[in-house]
């Protein structure tokens, strides 16, 4: 039985302890405002907290030697320190902005298609669109984020990330990020390849917050598999330690 620690106790850490209870899983620390710290008896930590807090877990779990999923967002600006005290430690760790398993299989899918269309930059523009619920306070998304990563990566002309309302013509290396915001939507991920004679659009719509507990249970369940090392979920679905 995998004795798991949940990190972050508000609506994701709630539903994490709920489902890994009906896995089999032993959630045998919670630790958030009220409830005291990391400490030693779990196999696997799942964070969920707050982007100001992870750097800080990451620490604490490595030098106990107990390896971490990381579904927090926002704190990119601390990955690389984060990556050197993993490695330091010889620790592991899994992130993700998104630990759907069909949004990690999708993100593959927007690689491909951006490299079919990407030979065709004068036929094919590109754009992003995403909605979530009224309550998130960031945007663009994390999952978004990261599409956005992928196509600027891979796309011969979209270099030049815009987020904002244009009152402008978008420049043609610019790949423009919008978002919504309203309601009780779960996330809807949308990339469009448009050109004069038609529309190529793929979706990705969530219909429950379940898919990212479930994909980061299945991470915490796999992760003693990994060799030590600071991990990427859509990185490893094809690895053979993580089938």
């Amino acid at each position: 039985m995998l004795k798991l620690g949940i990190i972050g106790y508000g609506k994701m850490g709630k539903l994490i302890h709920g489902l890994a209870e009906k896995r089999g899983f032993e959630v045998v620390n919670i630790v958030d405002v009220d409830r005291g710290g990391v400490g030693k008896g779990a196999d696997v930590y799942i964070d969920f907290s707050v982007h100001y807090a992870v750097l800080n877990n990451i620490t604490s779990c490595s030098s106990l030697g107990i390896p971490l999923v990381i579904g927090t967002t926002g704190w990119e600006n601390d990955r690389e320190k984060a990556k050197q005290i993993v490695e330091e430690s010889k620790n592991r760790v899994i992130y993700s902005s998104n630990f759907s398993l069909g949004v990690n299989l999708f993100w593959q899918v927007v690689s491909v298609a951006t490299k079919l269309f990407g030979a065709f930059p004068e036929e094919y523009d590109v754009m992003v669109h995403e909605l979530h619920h009224k309550n998130k306070v960031d945007s663009p998304s994390g999952t978004a984020k990261e599409l956005a990563r992928i196509i600027t990566e891979l796309h011969p002309k979209k270099k030049k990330l815009c987020v904002d309302a244009l009152n402008r013509k978008i420049e043609p290396e610019e790949l423009h990020v919008t978002s919504t915001r309203g309601g009780s939507i779960p996330g809807t991920h949308s990339v469009v390849f448009d050109g004069d004679s038609d529309t190529i659009e793929l979706t990705h719509t969530a219909r429950s917050r379940e898919g990212f507990a479930r994909g980061a249970l299945l991470a915490a369940e796999k992760i003693r598999n990994l060799p030590p090392g600071f991990y990427q979920f859509k990185d490893i679905l094809g690895r053979p330690e993580f089938r």
